[in-house]
């Protein structure tokens, strides 16, 4: 699209729509013939306008290029995406707490799934407050003072980002009807990107400035604990924990086994040790065993292995309902799914005939 653009050709707009020149073609003849037989400098019909003798084809919606720009033209889209950004002089997203929207995710939604009050035969998840209560009780926070004023919730920057933005202004206009160069074209699509880019970051500043305000108003008096658990980036209770992976704001959220039985063919019961099921929060969401370990669903006798199970179609996105539902399907494979009859997976727990084995679980047997 912008080699078409900067190709110093003639178009024209009408209606929204963006109409190229037409190279003849003998399939739209008969629309060029109905074109001919009207009169007027301007005629009209169907897909084509003929302008001055000009015939021109009806393309694409200028709204749709527009909102579909990223896709089709990145390099240019993120040179005017640069362009803002360099606008917006003030640092909103400063700090060297290490302090995320995931981690946030699995404090307050995926551990008190997994962590539940215990009142009599009625089991309550915990709220925020609580949550943070018992974590506090838990771990032993060190005596760093982890201060409210961190860049991570000061709104302030936000606030100066947003004033800038809104100086910058985003206001979509079509081109009025009529021919057009493409140098002007090239020109509009340039500002109409640029005032879309605008709005999408001016709703993104003001979407985390809330969640951040929210956040801390919730955290108010536990800030510190917040805090710590950032720059540590793990914590395990009552079997459920997660691990920071690389520098980023992604983890390993898992859940122990606890030691279980599985049974074999001839019904003899094999005592399996404590291990971490655990899924990623990033690409690809499938539940694996962190530490080194053999189990029928795994291939070899390794860590971080990836849990056999038929039929499971991973999610496609991050989310406390999507992390639920992987950890508790690899936990329930791992620990419940074995069938000694059908010896599905990559090993049996005993040794039929005619099967090779490459994993041994005698040691395992009771």
């Amino acid at each position: 699209m912008r080699r078409l653009i900067e190709s110093g050709i003639d178009f024209v707009v009408d209606s929204g729509f963006l109409y190229l020149p037409l190279l003849l073609d003998p399939a739209i003849e008969k629309e060029i013939r109905t074109c001919q037989n009207t009169s007027g400098p301007r005629q009209q019909t169907g897909s084509l306008i003929q302008i001055d003798g000009k015939h021109f084809v009806k393309t694409i919606s200028l709204t749709s290029l527009v909102d579909n720009y990223e896709k089709i033209g990145k390099i240019l889209y993120d040179q005017i995406r640069s362009t803002v950004v360099r606008k917006v002089s003030v640092k909103v997203d400063g700090g060297t707490t290490l302090f995320g929207w995931k981690l946030i995710t699995i404090i307050f939604e995926i551990m008190p799934y997994f962590i539940k009050k215990n009142r009599g035969l009625e089991r309550k998840k915990f709220d925020r407050e609580a949550m943070l209560k018992l974590i506090a009780e838990k771990i032993n926070i060190t005596a760093k003072n982890y201060e409210p004023s961190n860049t991570f919730f000061d709104l302030r920057p936000f606030q100066a980002a947003l004033e800038e933005l809104d100086k910058l202004g985003s206001k979509f206009v079509l081109p009025e009807d009529g021919m057009i160069g493409s140098a002007e074209l090239g020109n509009w699509l340039f500002k109409a990107l640029e005032g879309k880019i605008i709005g999408k970051e001016r709703a993104r500043l003001k979407d985390e400035a809330l969640k951040r305000r929210k956040l801390l108003e919730a955290a108010a008096e536990n800030l510190d604990i917040l805090l710590y658990i950032a720059e540590k980036g793990s914590l395990e209770i009552d079997g459920f924990g997660f691990i920071r992976v690389g520098s980023g704001d992604d983890y390993l959220i898992y859940k122990r086994s606890g030691e279980y039985i599985l049974k074999d063919y001839y019904g003899r019961p094999y005592l399996f040790p404590d291990c971490r099921v655990a899924v990623p929060t990033f690409n690809p969401f499938r539940p694996i065993v962190i530490e080194k370990y053999k189990h029928p669903f795994l291939y070899a006798h390794d860590s971080g292995q990836e849990i056999c199970m038929t039929g499971f179609n991973p999610p496609q996105g991050f989310s406390a309902k999507n992390m639920i539902q992987v950890l508790e399907e690899g936990f329930n494979a791992l620990v419940h799914g074995y069938d000694p009859k059908r010896r599905r997976g990559y090993h049996s727990l005993d040794d039929p005939r005619q099967y090779v084995k490459t994993v041994e679980f005698v040691e395992y047997r009771i």
